[in-house]
């Protein structure tokens, strides 16, 4: 098992809006998530974290509510997440879009989850429970 910490944090705001409508499709492919909340959770990790191979990836589905013919890729790697510290911790997923902007910083990452009492602000941590690698580098240090 490998944990990071990292603290909520606001995002853009699009996966609230969106999730309603694709969810329901990422159930149809991967029904573990159902039942999670159509929103997600934005964490900034203590460490970088890079997934190269996840648990699922989703066919490109319409996204953006105002753009249905724009179509996305996202990536699901299975987690337990204690939102905030000191809470019985959840199954959960890292919700990894393909195109989203903040996918170039390694430090940023969404979660989707049952509805948490979490706020901006509150530290959180997540487990993973398969095998990782710690590089020894700065910009990108585990790797699932």
């Amino acid at each position: 098992m490998f944990e990071i910490e990292g603290t909520s944090a606001p995002g853009y705001g699009k996966a609230t809006r969106s999730l309603a409508l694709v969810l329901p499709l990422f159930e149809l492919d991967f029904p573990e998530v159902a039942g999670c909340y159509r929103g997600t959770i934005n964490l900034i990790l203590d460490r970088p974290l890079l997934v190269v191979k996840p648990d699922h990836r989703s066919q490109p589905l319409p996204w953006d509510v105002n753009y249905p013919d724009y179509l996305e890729g996202f990536d699901f790697l299975r987690i337990e997440f204690e939102a905030p510290l000191g809470t019985a911790p959840v199954r959960a997923w890292l919700f990894i879009p393909h195109r989203a902007p903040h996918r170039t910083n390694l430090n940023v990452h969404e979660v989707i989850a049952p509805k948490l009492p979490v706020k901006y602000g509150d530290r959180c941590r997540i487990r993973i429970h398969r095998a990782v690698e710690e590089l020894p580098y700065r910009k990108i240090a585990v790797v699932v």
